[in-house]
């Protein structure tokens, strides 16, 4: 029901099923951008058609690249260079595209201007616009607040030394390295404070490498090195499963009953695999074979979690918290209240209203448990991750809990209504 309005009713009860993990949308938007700027023609498989696989899509084919979306496979044809586009580009809720494809939008003939949806209009971009027009960019927010809408006038990027903040998002660094890779010279850059989500960063790395390009990292020293002039080259890349996405169901079979979720790297460079490990940590149960995991429910425990590298795993902790025994601490979130929406008071205010005990602490996120929940209305506000989670609370609460605007999950995870019914939850989708 994607692209139509609705509404999903979840009742409790016990889940047993596999489901296959939707493909990481992270990893298709990366590899949509190195299509572009590579040469020569690039098969993207089992990309991820989420919302933001699809914003990727079609800014590439805005900017010059001939797109065709096959059911399994997309083929990028790309321009000898990224061209201007004729129109505006709309980034949607993208926060990752609108990032990527501004910087890659230094490369163009001519000028770009990138805006979005009410939520990435109120996302930062201004240190990255920055760190741009020190390796000779030309670009501007238009209101002037470091913030989308945003025009890069194109005409190369020279490159050199630049220096940007790390704890704000790493979407900036993996943006500049793409990009830089095409760059007059080399450059450095060099991340100041620390760099938070660094598996993000690992990740384009990991994508620049199969399109042949290079880049020398230091993550201990926060430093990265992209020689420029780079021809990277057209290749075969195929999707691998997402466990942010899968976390979600390995977090239901923790709670009621058991999971498994199927086509996951035991080797992924993505942070969001250590769902596993956290769980296990609770004291949960989760055993990975062969692409494979499957969790089960038992007992769990409060514990403290530093959420740095993980927070968009910070909704579904949050559920699991409110069946944990004791205290659990999800540390160093302030960076969610600038995802979205204000992820932190969402998680706060799920949880309070479904019957759990939970309050922001300045960085942190306290949730005790644990908590006879019982089913509500919840308002997600658009975020994807605050109303999966809410699904999944659903599984342990009492009576019916309704997420208004269900839609917003496709922004991510298309399926995960469906995949949730093929585990045996009962879940009703409403238009309305």
């Amino acid at each position: 029901m994607a692209g139509s309005r609705y509404f999903a009713v979840v009742r409790g009860g016990e889940i047993d099923g596999t489901v296959k993990a939707p493909p990481s949308k992270s990893f298709t938007q990366r590899a949509v951008a190195c299509a572009l700027i590579a040469e020569g023609e690039s098969e993207i498989v089992e990309p991820s058609t989420s919302d933001d696989g699809k914003v990727a899509a079609k800014i590439a084919k805005s900017m010059g690249a001939k797109v065709t979306m096959g059911e399994r496979a997309w083929l990028v044809d790309p321009p000898s260079r990224p061209e201007a586009p004729d129109d505006v580009v709309d980034c949607g809720g993208s926060a990752t595209s609108m990032r990527l494809f501004t910087a890659i939008a230094a490369l163009a003939d001519g000028a770009t201007v990138l805006t979005g949806d009410r939520s990435l209009r109120r996302r930062p971009i201004g240190e990255l616009l920055e760190a741009m027009i020190g390796l000779g960019a030309n670009c501007f927010s238009t209101r002037g607040n470091g913030r989308p809408p945003v025009v890069v006038e194109g005409g190369g990027v020279r490159g050199g030394a630049v220096s940007i903040r790390g704890d704000i998002t790493s979407q900036y660094i993996s943006a500049l390295i793409l990009a830089c890779s095409r760059a007059d010279s080399e450059t450095s850059i060099q991340v100041l404070k620390t760099l938070e989500s660094a598996d993000y960063v690992k990740m384009s790395l990991d994508v620049l490498r199969e399109f042949g390009g290079t880049a020398c990292s230091d993550f201990a020293a926060g430093r990265f090195l992209v020689p420029g002039r780079q021809t990277l080259k057209g290749c075969r890349y195929h999707v691998e499963g997402d466990y942010s996405s899968a976390a979600f169901i390995i977090a239901a079979g923790a709670l009621a009953g058991r999971a498994s979720v199927t086509g996951l790297n035991a080797k992924t460079s993505q942070g969001d695999r250590r769902i596993i490990e956290i769980i296990e940590r609770m004291g949960g149960r989760v055993t990975f074979d062969e692409g494979a995991a499957t969790s089960v429910r038992k007992g769990l425990r409060g514990v403290e979690i530093d959420c740095s590298e993980v927070p968009d795993l910070v909704p579904v902790l949050g559920v699991l918290a409110t069946q944990a025994v004791g205290v659990t601490i999800l540390r160093r979130v302030g960076r969610l209240r600038l995802k979205e929406s204000d992820r932190v008071e969402g998680v706060v205010n799920m949880v309070n209203r479904l019957g759990g005990h939970a309050q922001a602490e300045g960085q942190d996120l306290v949730v005790k448990g644990p908590s006879e929940l019982k089913g509500t209305e919840i308002d997600p506000k658009g975020d994807h991750r605050i109303a999966m989670a809410a699904a999944i609370a659903g599984l342990v609460a009492g009576g019916e809990t309704v997420i208004r605007e269900a839609e917003c999950v496709s922004k991510s995870y298309p399926s995960f209504f469906s995949d949730l019914k093929r585990l045996g939850a009962e879940v009703e989708v409403k238009r309305g």
